[in-house]
């Protein structure tokens, strides 16, 4: 599938804990097929805890850079630009895929 980019593809992530469960939130530029797994507000919840190692493994081996910062909170902030944005969609699609969603 070819996405077609108006710009520069840049995604931002935040895995927030949500009682005993995660919820994610993603803005910016979605690729359809992850787009398909959030509500409108491109939120879904619940899903399964962020893990930073997989996360950071998964990155590393496409040599894809992006920017992880653990929230005061315990959550998790995510950012990618470029070719790292298609990297993080294709790792959230997965951990997506995984999560049991609810809508």
């Amino acid at each position: 599938m070819v996405i077609p980019l108006r710009g520069p593809a840049k995604i931002e992530a935040l895995f927030s804990r949500h009682g005993d469960g995660w919820r994610l939130y993603v803005h910016g530029w979605v690729a359809p097929y992850l787009k398909q797994k959030l509500d409108r507000h491109g939120e879904a919840f619940p899903v399964a805890a962020p893990d930073p190692g997989d996360l950071h493994e998964y990155m590393w081996g496409l040599d894809a850079p992006y920017v992880e910062q653990p929230t005061a909170v315990g959550g998790l902030a995510i950012e990618a630009k470029g070719r790292s944005a298609v990297a993080l969609w294709e790792w959230l699609d997965e951990h997506l895929s995984t999560s049991k969603l609810e809508r």
